[in-house]
């Protein structure tokens, strides 16, 4: 399958447009426009993405988080992206980035969160309720099962209330705390929470759970793979990448 036909099967579920000037999304590295055979899917490359990406002879690699997610103004092997450009190219694999039109899609990673969760009665905004109301203990032990977290990684903010209206953002949503408020919900969940966002949480009265940005968004990789594959069919084989790319140990 062509690389750009590739492309226009993601855009058709993750669509780009609305993107283009303000997000990174879209062709990162394209290394000729030859048949693609085999994608690798991930949530972002390091050194064992690339290594994993060359093992399974996968001549593209769609990624969540951009690889270069500002312009550049010198490829260098002393660099971190510098290296990873450079490997890239030199084993003649693409990549592709759908960052923000995948965090908003209708199947994107937010709606996918909702589906794990188990939320209903869904309004506009990424804000839906659990079935019955629960404390925010209870709250933290759904949200760790269904991102398949490990004790003790959530932090959260207990504003002492029980909970039913839930907000959501998948990645670094701190600055959505006020939309959440209006929204009437009494618990907000994302990741990489700010100090000074998690005092105005509990100075305004709404929980909040951090399960950090990479607990939140590894889903990318199983939704993604599973929404490509359903659009390449046989045309191409879309891998899901087994690779850690998670920068802590605990």
């Amino acid at each position: 399958m062509k690389f750009e036909d590739i492309i226009k099967q993601i855009e058709q579920f993750a669509p780009i447009d609305d993107y283009r000037e303000s997000d990174s999304s879209g062709v990162q590295i394209e290394c000729g426009s030859g048949d693609v055979e085999r994608v690798l899917v991930c949530l972002e490359i390091n050194d064992a993405v690339i290594d994993e990406a060359i093992r399974e002879n996968a001549e593209m690699i769609v990624t969540h988080h951009p690889l270069i997610f500002y312009p550049v103004s010198s490829v260098t092997a002393r660099d971190v992206p510098g290296r990873y450009i450079i490997r890239l190219i030199q084993n003649g694999i693409s990549v592709y980035s759908s960052h923000l039109p995948f965090d908003f899609c209708d199947t994107g990673n937010n709606a996918y969160l909702s589906e794990l969760l188990g939320l209903t009665d869904e309004i506009h905004g990424f804000c839906g309720s659990f079935r019955k109301p629960v404390s925010l203990e209870e709250a933290c032990a759904i949200t760790a099962k269904a991102l398949e977290l490990p004790d003790g990684y959530i932090r959260a903010v207990d504003a002492g209330r029980p909970i039913s209206r839930v907000g959501y953002c998948t990645g670094a949503g701190g600055d959505m705390i006020r939309e959440a408020l209006d929204a009437g919900c009494d618990l907000f969940i994302t990741g990489d929470l700010k100090l000074h966002e998690a005092q105005y949480a509990k100075a305004m009265g709404i929980s909040v759970i951090d399960a950090g940005h990479y607990g939140t968004e590894k889903i990318f990789t199983e939704n993604f793979s599973r929404q490509l594959r359903e659009k390449v069919g046989e045309d191409a084989a879309v891998i899901e990448a087994i690779s850690d790319t998670n920068p802590y140990i605990k």
